[in-house]
């Protein structure tokens, strides 16, 4: 039987509000957080099931003293597998057994170009494009693959968007909003009482080897609090790559000077001879290898006359270190230096949020559910809604500010919750 309300304004009336809203918490991140789970584990495991499955893509045949033919000739070879398409990035091959990558767009759809859709490699985020694999000793092709077809995009995009595109993107973001929620309210419920007010202290903390439903309440505590802080990391970076949090958290960085510098475009016009032609991908190569001591690169070619040469260090999936990345800008006709921006040039909100994404990546789920007579959460009385302390009401107003999903799905509890009060009230005892 549900005990009766606590009295308005006190403690008690607080913790029935905060068991009522981790009931409605743990409703809504069930499910979602058990996809994301396992997708997640999906993504971290995609090393693993890659080496196996694209391995005839990735590996090479090591020749005795033949060296790497030209990148020129490498490119060629891929552009020659797929004509009509534009080649966008290389990832040269920097390891003896390692195939070059070269990553192209499709040719424009005049039917998606005509109904207004973008038609440059992407449909609402999953990814179109098609990856040629060369053999870096011989300049031949060993095939293509499309970009979705990689098991380590098909597994991120599986668990950022159900595979359904940028449309689809709130499901996460709506699970980790709550489940942040579902964290704060647990702990305020789960908080001991001290020892010099009658409590148990500590001990609370620590299942003590009851049965029945108060065991198992023991050991949800324990098992909360102790995967608590790893869970609230792993929420909390997550939302920074989410569509609408995301944004926010972007938009608030940029206002607070600490955005990650963004290349600028445009940093060099056409030569004013027309015999002067843009630096062949060879010598760009060996000039950004020079420049990034000789780690794992990805050129992006020019786009336009005027445009340069874009290079990212890559890090290994396995051993991500974001002070290791670096993105230069090279002139596309005599090579020169125009922009830098690495580890050092990053502010320090940025370079934390650049710590968090590995961590969150795995770098580096057990929910309780109880019939207390029916499938409910104490209920939260009138009177307790208007002791609230303002400092809650507050609190919850900014994060339905910062956390759009979040809010939105707010109003839909609350308005349950409304509706709910009204049925209760006008049903005969």
């Amino acid at each position: 039987m549900i005990a009766s309300p606590a009295p308005a304004g006190t403690p008690a009336g607080l913790l029935r509000l905060f068991r009522r809203v981790h009931f409605w918490a743990g409703l809504v991140v069930a499910p979602l957080l058990l996809f994301a789970a396992a997708t997640g584990l999906l993504y971290v495991l995609a090393p693993n099931v890659e080496a196996w499955r694209h391995a005839g893509l990735d590996r090479v045949a090591i020749p005795v003293g033949e060296p790497h033919r030209p990148l020129d000739a490498q490119l060629d070879a891929a552009r020659a597998a797929l004509p009509g398409w534009q080649a966008v990035s290389i990832v040269p091959a920097m390891q003896p057994a390692a195939s070059t990558q070269v990553i192209f767009r499709p040719p424009p759809d005049p039917h998606a170009a005509h109904a207004g859709h973008a038609a440059a490699g992407h449909d609402h985020g999953l990814p179109r494009g098609r990856i040629a694999y060369v053999d870096p000793y011989r300049a031949e092709l060993l095939g293509t693959l499309d970009e979705l077809a990689r098991f380590r995009t098909w597994a991120k995009k599986l668990h950022a968007s159900f595979l359904q595109g940028q449309a689809w993107r709130w499901p996460i973001e709506l699970a980790a909003s709550w489940a942040l929620v579902m964290l704060a309210t647990g702990v305020a419920l789960a908080w001991p009482t001290p020892r010099s007010r009658g409590g148990p202290g500590w001990r609370a903390l620590l299942p003590r080897g009851r049965r029945g439903r108060a065991g198992w309440r023991e050991l949800h505590v324990a098992v909360g609090l102790l995967a608590g802080g790893v869970l609230a990391l792993l929420l909390v970076t997550g939302l920074t790559w989410s569509r609408h949090a995301g944004d926010n958290f972007r938009s608030a960085l940029q206002a607070l000077g600490q955005q990650s510098p963004r290349p600028p475009a445009g940093l060099r016009a056409p030569p004013p001879s027309e015999s002067a032609r843009p630096l062949a991908a060879q010598a760009i190569h060996e000039h950004a290898t020079v420049l990034t001591g000789g780690r794992a690169l990805q050129l992006t070619l020019p786009t336009a006359a005027d445009a340069p040469w874009r290079i990212d260090v890559l890090t290994s999936a396995d051993d991500a270190r974001p002070q290791d990345r670096l993105t230069l800008l090279l002139d596309a006709y005599d090579g020169r230096e125009l922009h830098r921006s690495g580890w050092a040039e990053l502010p320090p909100l940025a370079k934390a949020t650049a710590v968090g994404i590995p961590f969150h990546r795995g770098e580096f789920g057990l929910r309780m559910w109880w019939l207390r007579g029916r499938v409910a959460a104490p209920p939260v009385t009138a009177a307790v809604l208007r002791a609230l302390p303002g400092w809650l009401v507050a609190l919850g107003i900014a994060l339905a500010f910062a956390l759009p999903v979040f809010g939105l799905s707010l109003l839909v509890v609350v308005a349950l919750e409304a509706g709910a009060a009204t049925f209760g009230r006008r049903r005969p005892a």
